[in-house]
């Protein structure tokens, strides 16, 4: 192990230790194959100095196979790191109305961290690796670009769209830049003027983003449009659905189910399965039920596997998932089994980890 210099950095080189940021997360974990984009990163950081391995304790390394889960965990959480302060920078730049940005550059970062998710269907098991005290605001719109690429996957689409769906995810709420803090952040009840003002995110963000040449027709669609709903009930413009983008109606469902799983300041998250009774009400109220569905079916068979709590206190593990009812699964604890489906006074409140 050595300290070396930024500028004496070789790609391919291996990290012999954890990066930290100033919250004390890891970005970087110890063992990291240095990309030049990590290296642009500890530029724009003041990152001058790093620990690298011995080539010695590298090749030694190259022969020895990695743990999968530990390499995942690193993976996940550098891209993460990297496309939360690319946003974060550009959600800067849009709040002093510099809206000039390169949306290719987003797009370079975003890539990454798509490609990681798409090889492993376990979007909810990703993102319990992720370990990132930061506000929500920032940490909603790169779980929405994560969640709507996964669900771009399970819905068939190509990889380019894939991308897409990533970078509406990411630039969905960008409006929200110009809405004051202290409604964003009010932990009481809105007033009406204050709800029309939270909910003019969606054409101040495409206002302000129109004239980009960079940024695509179908990503300013969606933030514009990704608050309609099927039966109309929706906002700006009360479309139902056949009128909705197909792109915003994905980012709706993902932007929904995000929202109601994460901790804010004035509420606490609901567990992955209270969310989908919650899906299936909106669902039925407006929410695109076709793209809803693959949604949920396909977290739901993540589920199996998982060991949960129910609320009662009693911890156990899921065996089986019920495509009747995703949200009712059936647990085992100890030597018995509960079928969630036909005892109602019984519910999951926390999915705790997944068995190995």
């Amino acid at each position: 192990m050595k300290e070396i210099a930024i500028e004496e950095l070789k790609l391919g080189e291996c990290l012999s230790k954890d990066i930290y940021n100033d919250l004390g997360n890891i970005i970087l974990s110890q063992g990291t194959e240095l990309e030049a984009r990590h290296i642009e990163y500890f530029r724009n950081h003041g990152i001058n100095y790093v620990y690298i391995d011995e080539p010695s304790a590298q090749s030694q390394k190259s022969d020895t196979s990695r743990v999968i889960a530990s390499n995942k965990y690193r993976d996940l959480n550098s891209n993460y790191a990297i496309v939360l302060d690319r946003f974060k920078k550009m959600y800067y730049q849009i709040q002093n109305k510099d809206f000039g940005f390169d949306v290719k550059t987003i797009e370079e970062d975003i890539r990454p961290l798509v490609d990681i998710l798409l090889s492993d269907n376990d979007i909810l098991g990703s993102m319990r690796l992720l370990s990132f005290k930061e506000s929500y605001h920032f940490t909603h719109a790169v779980n929405v670009s994560m969640l709507g690429a996964m669900l771009g996957k399970w819905l068939g689409l190509d990889k380019q769209t894939i991308y897409t769906i990533a970078i509406a995810g990411l630039l969905h709420d960008v409006g929200k830049t110009q809405v004051p803090q202290e409604i964003l952040f009010k932990t009481d009840r809105l007033s009406f003027v204050e709800l029309d003002l939270v909910r003019s995110h969606a054409k101040l963000g495409y206002e302000m983003l129109k004239e980009n040449p960079s940024i695509s027709k179908e990503v300013l669609a969606a933030i514009l449009f990704h608050h309609e709903r099927s039966d109309g009930s929706g906002y700006p413009s009360g479309l139902k659905e056949e009128q909705t983008p197909y792109i915003a109606r994905i980012i709706g469902v993902v932007d929904v189910f995000d929202a109601i799983t994460s901790d804010r300041i004035y509420k606490k998250g609901v567990s992955s399965f209270r969310a989908f009774n919650i899906l299936k009400d909106e669902s039925f109220r407006g929410l695109d039920p076709a793209i809803s569905d693959v949604f949920m079916s396909n977290i739901a068979s993540f589920f199996i596997n998982n060991r949960v709590k129910l609320n009662d206190g009693r911890v156990g593990e899921v065996v089986y998932v019920n495509k009747f009812a995703l949200n009712r699964p059936l647990v085992k604890v100890k030597d018995s089994f509960i079928d969630l489906s036909s005892d109602y006074t019984l519910d999951i409140e926390e999915v705790l980890s997944h068995q190995h």
